[in-house]
Order: structure tokens, then C-alpha cells, then sequence
């Protein structure tokens, strides 16, 4: 019995001195930060200050040597993409490629959206949420829903921003990017990941507005579908309300169905441009800041408004951004009915700000809000009739539909 005690009391001061030595360099590495108090139980918020102590051990003290600009770099990226699916950090090649792309004017014609997961640690999905029709993404069949697990040969699991993925998909016309996509939509989809090779193009103006006159009983109808918001849109939409009422002859156009389904937004001020043609006083959108300070507020202008032909508006769950925008105005202004389901949700606005550097950083400094001040962010823009189903011709016919019950209650 007495051995067995002292063999158990060996064996627990050995376990004490090990312990010991294995937490003796972490002692060390507590003693050497100022003020630093350990295994007391009270947490502390972390302060500027011990950040920028914290960070110059790592610099100065890793037992190799470490590449500076590279550590704080990667760190700034994991910082700023963490606040929301909108803020990035671009080093200063990246900012560098991000404008030659933008010269080069090819796009592959999708909109994607990265997806946070918790599998095997923090890895992405990145979601095609848009494809704009006859893009090259259009043309090999790519559909909204799919999943990019491979862009140019590098996985997408560990992508941290949607402007990562946009600088993979870039390029000039007529350049061929390897894809691996896992279809989820489609005849094809549940088969597994399939190889695809994409071949970028410029857009055309097709490609973003494109309008027709239709019938519904006796009446002209203006159907507008506008895919995204690019620098014109507003103007082609001026001009395809014009040509359509042209061959509407003297009737006149009855309606206007605005269709912003799959819309993923974009700029603003096209957005704008469009609301104005139909709303001929007051705001049509405002942005505040941090504490709710109004920032900046968009007016409507009276010259070249029509406030008497009624419009209907037709929206999905992936409208988003400026498409929101345009719809909550016109919706707030007694201007349209909004038929379909609730919009997507994203009403922020991202500052691009240069760093000295050359890198560039992108951050959400703001959030828009409609003329009755509703935010969108996060809550969409609820449709004043619910469909039930609003793809295709199904949602086309509804909208067609509301405008003649409007039309018969005048």
C-alpha cells in the first residue's frame, strides 16, 4: 500500500512539473507586455493601443523573419471583410489589376455573392445571384443558384470578398476562364461539378435595358426590363419609353411595367435617373451615416415627368441595391404598385478610399433610405401584391393584369 501511494504521488509531480515546463515560455512571452494581467477572470476589450503592441511582436519578435506589408496586408483583409459582405481591402497590385480589368471592359456577365459556412472551419460559397441576358455566362447556361467552386483553377472556399471573385472573373474580350461550377439549377443540376470554359465579351446595351409594347385587354403596355444599373441605363430607359409610345400610336401607352427581377443593382444615380421620369417633386432617395445623419438626399426634378400613366413594378427575392431603390421610391410616391416577392435587402453605401500606399480600401460608411425613411438594408422592399410565383411569364402576366384592374377602377 505505501508504494502504491508514493508511486501515485510520483506520478502527480511529474504531471506538475510538466505542466510547468510546457507553460513556462508563455510566462515569459506575458511578462514582456506592459500592464498585461493574466489568469485573473475579468475579461478586457481589447484597446487600440495593445493592437498596435500586439502586432509590433509579431513583427519584431516571430522567430523568422516577417514580411511586414504582406502580414498587416492580409490582416486588413480579414478585418474589413468581416464587417459585412461589402467592405474589402485591395493591396495596391490588386487595386492596379482592378483598373486594367476595368480599362479591358470584358465581364463574364454574372453577379456573384460569397456565402459564409461553418464546415471544416470558415469557408465560403460563392453564389451566382445575377446572369445578365446574352452574357457570356447566359450563353454556356449558367442560371442563378449555381455554385463557382473553382475560378482560373483556385478554389473559392477560402475567398474573402465578392471583389476577390470579381477580379478572377475579369479579363479582356475574347479570354477564356476555367471554371468549376456545381450546378444547381437546371437539367443539369445534382450531376456534380462540371468543368466549363467561359469566354468574356463586352456588354451591350441590349444587355442591361431592353423594352416592348404588349397587349392586355386593348391596351398598349411599356414592358421595360432593365438587368442592372451601368452608366446609361437611365437615359435608354428615357429612350425605350419614347420609341414604344411611338408605336403605340395615338392610343398612347396605357401602363408601364418596370421589371427588375434578377436586378443585382448597381449605380445609384441611374437609378435615380429612372425614378425621376416618373415622380416630379420631393426625395427620391436619402443616406445616413453613423448616429443617423442625413449625408446626401436625391431630389426630383418636375421637367420631363409623366405622374399620370400608372406603373407596376415587378421584383423577386435577388432585386437588390439601386433596383430596391427605384422601387421603394416610386412605391412611397403613390407612384407604382409593387407586385412579386420581397426584395433582396442591401442598402448601404461603400466609400472607396486610397491609402497612401496605393492599396484601396472599400467601406460601408452609410445606409440609404427611402423617401418615407425605410430602410432596406437587411429588410427589402415588401411588394404590395405577393406572388406566389413570379418567374417567368407567370409574373409578367400578373403584372400585366394589375395594370388593366387599375385602369377599369379610373
Amino acid at each position: 500500500m505505501q508504494k502504491m501511494r508514493l508511486s501515485r504521488a510520483s506520478l502527480v509531480l511529474g504531471l506538475v512539473v510538466g505542466a510547468l515546463s510546457g507553460i513556462g515560455g508563455t510566462l515569459l512571452v506575458e511578462r514582456g507586455i506592459p500592464e498585461a494581467v493574466a489568469g485573473n477572470g475579468k475579461a478586457k476589450p481589447l484597446e487600440r493601443k495593445q493592437f498596435h503592441e500586439t502586432l509590433d511582436l509579431v513583427l519584431d519578435r516571430y522567430v523568422e523573419p516577417v514580411d511586414a506589408p504582406e502580414v498587416m496586408a492580409r490582416g486588413l483583409k480579414h478585418m474589413v471583410s468581416g464587417l459585412d459582405p461589402y467592405s474589402s481591402y485591395l493591396t495596391a497590385s490588386e487595386r492596379s489589376y482592378a483598373q486594367t480589368l476595368q480599362q479591358q471592359g470584358a465581364e463574364a456577365g454574372l453577379v456573384t455573392a460569397i456565402h459564409v459556412r461553418q464546415l471544416a472551419g470558415s469557408e465560403t460559397e460563392v453564389e451566382i445571384v445575377a446572369v445578365h441576358p446574352g452574357s457570356p455566362a447566359d450563353k454556356l447556361g449558367l442560371g442563378v443558384g449555381d455554385r463557382l467552386l473553382e475560378i482560373r483553377g483556385e478554389s473559392t472556399q477560402h475567398l474573402l470578398s465578392n471583389v476577390e471573385v470579381q477580379l478572377l472573373l475579369g479579363g479582356g474580350p475574347g479570354e477564356r476562364i476555367d471554371l468549376l461550377v456545381d450546378r444547381r439549377v437546371g437539367l443539369a443540376a445534382g450531376r456534380g461539378p462540371e468543368r466549363l470554359a467561359l469566354e468574356l465579351a463586352k456588354p451591350s446595351a441590349d444587355a442591361l435595358v431592353s423594352g416592348a409594347l404588349v397587349e392586355q385587354g386593348g391596351h398598349a403596355i411599356a414592358k421595360i426590363e432593365i438587368h442592372s444599373f451601368r452608366a446609361g441605363t437611365g437615359e435608354r430607359v428615357k429612350q425605350l419609353l419614347a420609341e414604344l409610345g411611338r408605336s403605340a400610336g395615338s392610343r398612347g401607352l396605357a401602363g408601364v411595367i418596370l421589371d427588375l427581377r434578377g436586378n443585382p443593382g448597381g449605380a445609384v444615380d441611374e437609378a435615380v435617373v429612372v425614378a425621376d421620369l416618373f415622380i416630379d417633386q420631393g426625395v427620391l432617395t436619402r443616406t445616413r451615416g453613423r448616429g443617423g445623419v442625413i449625408l446626401r438626399e436625391e431630389r426630383a426634378t418636375a421637367a420631363g415627368t409623366d405622374t399620370r400613366t400608372p406603373v407596376v413594378i415587378l421584383q423577386d427575392r435577388r432585386s437588390a441595391s439601386a433596383a430596391e431603390l427605384l422601387a421603394v421610391a416610386l412605391q412611397d410616391h403613390g407612384r407604382a404598385t409593387i407586385i412579386g416577392e420581397r426584395s433582396f435587402g442591401k442598402g448601404t453605401v461603400q466609400d472607396l478610399i486610397g491609402i497612401p500606399d496605393g492599396s484601396l480600401l472599400t467601406l460601408t460608411v452609410a445606409r440609404y433610405f427611402s423617401p418615407n425613411d425605410r430602410s432596406i438594408d437587411g429588410r427589402g422592399v415588401e411588394p404590395d401584391v405577393v406572388l406566389s410565383s413570379s418567374v417567368g411569364e407567370a409574373g409578367l402576366i400578373a403584372a400585366r393584369r394589375e395594370l388593366v384592374a387599375q385602369l377599369a377602377a379610373r
